[in-house]
């Protein structure tokens, strides 16, 4: 019974993501209003048929506060960035505060600390040459872009340098969440303030999407395998 629960959970996240992309790309409002806002709830769903310990109400929360994200885009005004940016940004300290449990359980390393240095410096630069591409026609989102992305960027980082020290089941869902969001991220800005193409609105949506999938397998298999 649970993991027919759980197969119809999966179902209806996979089946509210793709109608959420087609609506996107074809450009039907009503369809992405309608359909946008149930992914969040399908993977809150999957979760909790899938968990084996009781539920975590600060991971929960990770998925609640990129919920609001989602609906704030989906309001659509101008100047929408900063707001956006509050939630997810919230949602990545809290997935901070996991991943430092993790790191705190792993063994220094220090030829992964050499690379991931590599890998955080690579991601300051892209966050620097983004920042460039605004720094003139929005300068008021500078500073708050700058935060975001070192902390981003620290996430990025930690759970790269985990991954490279213990390759388990939780740290490769961390991983592949944590890329999907990168990309996603870096994808939202080339789009909004440099490119106006829409395969890169397209190819970032679906990745926001699928990172809701790896972060709740992450926490599942966080939890089963244990740091």
């Amino acid at each position: 019974m649970k993991l027919k629960t759980r197969q119809i959970a999966l179902g209806l996240y996979v089946f509210c993501s793709l109608l959420a992309v087609i609506a996107t790309i074809i450009d039907n409002d009503l369809m992405i209003l309608l359909v946008k806002p149930a992914v969040i709830p399908a993977i809150l769903y999957y979760y909790l048929s899938t968990k084996t310990a009781k539920i975590n109400w600060l991971f929960v929360s990770v998925l609640l506060l990129n919920f609001i994200g989602d609906s704030i885009v989906l309001l659509d005004f101008p100047n929408q960035t900063l707001i956006i940016m509050i939630p997810y940004f919230i949602s990545y300290l809290i997935m901070l505060g996991f991943v430092g449990q993790d790191l705190q359980r792993i063994k220094f390393n220090a030829s992964g600390l050499l690379i991931v240095s590599l890998i955080f410096g690579f991601l300051m630069y892209v966050l620097y040459e983004l920042v460039q591409m605004f720094s003139d026609t929005n300068p008021e989102l500078i500073i708050p872009v700058i935060v975001y992305g070192i902390a981003l960027g620290l996430l990025g980082t930690i759970g790269a340098y985990n991954y490279y020290c213990k390759a388990a089941t939780f740290t490769f869902y961390l991983l592949m969440y944590l890329i999907s969001s990168i990309v996603s991220d870096v994808f939202y800005m080339l789009f909004h303030f440099l490119f106006e193409i829409q395969f890169l609105n397209y190819f970032e949506f679906a990745l926001q999407l699928t990172s809701y999938f790896f972060v709740v397998k992450y926490f599942v298999s966080r939890k089963i395998s244990g740091p």
